[in-house]
């Protein structure tokens, strides 16, 4: 087998995309507070065949350990439930795409540490910033519908908040297209510090909005107002506050609450009925949604976090409903589905708009979605990390119909999406894995 660029996996690890900071990777050393993985709940498509369940296997038993310093142990195989152990992570849930298709979706571990109440292909997972790309789609429905330009002014729209106007607007407006982006040229007052302030727990709804975090506002604990602080357009920068803008927008286009519209316009039409932008969670899904837990394996007090900032990170959901969205942008750029956006519209959100120039692995960040190409194979992806207890990663292949979802409740979960998707690339040939 080659090894030819399976570095792009390991950097990974440590790549910044993630819902409000960098998770920190994951400390190495087993500690107490553990509990024992339990493969459960197996789900596959109907031409589940006993082959599919020997490719099952051989992914989970494939995964090859990553260190702490990026170097892949080829020479000793693990399985899932051991890294699982040996990361503390508590909850881990996959669904792999082949053919243009969820092949399976499996739940490995348990909801909470110290219950046994486990993970299943139905379990709700804070997504972080993998809602991005979702939110994406969302609002590009409201570019096909006339209602919003992709490079107009935002602020001939927003009325509940407006970007402040300075040297840097008067040469470039801030834009549909540079916010979905990360070319606003904006600051990122969420990481001005006080997040503390800022958001809620189990059965709890935050007290602050968007609008009032944009400025700063002396309830939510930030520092530092959103200003622009570059020529809108000019270079990348990955913004979590900046793209959160999006929300207002929609809500004043449409004078409908973010999570009512991102329902209708795409959750509900692609049956992701176990997704959602609510907070908290409706009663109906709060009682399949996992804890959050941190690096050592403890639950997070209050169970789970709860952020304003709904369109850069308030997503939660399963790997398969992920799966079926990742099928239909797929299916919409191949020119196969126009279900919730035109395959026109489709290319142009999974087409280069600004350069990654310090990406370990990305190449370019389309409308919402990272970009990359692999062997002259176009990838999409967005990872998500949340440093209080959770990370996702979805990835997928437009031009062969393959990719895969991995979610886990841990902060320390980042190294095993990692190995998990790199014991996936290997079984399935993806293009990441040129031949020998």
């Amino acid at each position: 087998m080659s090894r030819i660029r399976i570095f792009w996996v390991v950097l990974l690890i440590c790549l910044g995309t993630s819902c409000a900071q960098p998770a920190d990777l994951p400390t190495l050393a087993p500690t107490v507070n553990i509990v024992t993985p339990v493969v459960v709940s197996t789900e596959t498509t109907p031409v589940s065949s006993s082959d599919i369940d020997e490719r099952l296997q051989r992914v989970e038993y494939g995964l090859f350990p990553i260190n702490e310093d990026g170097q892949v142990s080829w020479d000793e195989k693990s399985s899932i439930a051991e890294r699982m152990k040996y990361y503390n992570v508590q909850g881990v849930s996959i669904a792999v795409i082949n053919d243009n298709q969820i092949e399976w979706a499996k739940g490995y571990g348990v909801l909470e540490a110290g219950t046994d109440r486990p993970v299943t292909p139905e379990t709700l997972f804070h997504a972080c910033s993998v809602a991005k790309p979702v939110s994406a789609a969302g609002v590009l429905t409201l570019v096909e519908r006339g209602l919003l330009d992709l490079d107009e002014n935002v602020n001939e729209k927003l009325v509940s908040w407006q970007v402040p106007e300075n040297t840097f607007t008067a040469q470039e407006k801030v834009t549909l297209r540079r916010l979905l982006s990360h070319t606003s040229g904006l600051n990122d007052g969420f990481d001005s510090g006080g997040l503390e302030c800022c958001y809620a727990t189990e059965g709890e709804s935050p007290d602050v909005k968007v609008e009032q975090m944009l400025v700063a506002d002396p309830l939510t604990g930030l520092s530092e107002a959103t200003y622009v602080k570059a020529v809108p357009g000019g270079a990348y920068s990955y913004n979590n506050l900046a793209f959160s803008i999006v929300q207002p927008l929609v809500e004043d286009v449409t004078t409908e609450p973010f999570a009512g519209f991102m329902k209708s316009a795409l959750l509900d039409p692609l049956d992701m009925n176990s997704s959602t932008f609510e907070q908290p969670l409706p009663v109906e899904l709060r009682d399949r949604a996992t804890t959050e837990h941190g690096d050592t394996g403890e639950p997070a007090i209050g169970k789970r976090r709860h952020y304003a900032i709904l369109a850069a990170g308030g997503l939660w959901t399963t790997p398969s409903d992920l799966a079926r969205f990742t099928i239909e942008l797929m299916s919409a750029y191949n020119g196969e589905s126009s279900t919730v956006l035109s395959p026109d519209m489709v290319k142009e959100m999974l087409s280069p708009q600004v350069d990654i120039l310090d990406g370990s692995m990305e190449d370019a960040y389309g409308l919402g979605m990272a970009l990359g190409d692999d062997d002259g194979v176009l990838r999409i992806q967005h990872t998500g990390g949340c440093p209080w207890g959770s990370n996702s990663w979805l990835i997928a292949y437009p031009e062969t119909g393959q990719g895969a979802v991995v979610m886990t409740n841990s902060v320390s979960g980042s190294a095993i999406r990692a190995e998990i998707l790199l014991s996936i690339a290997i079984e399935y040939g993806w293009p990441l894995i040129p031949d020998s």
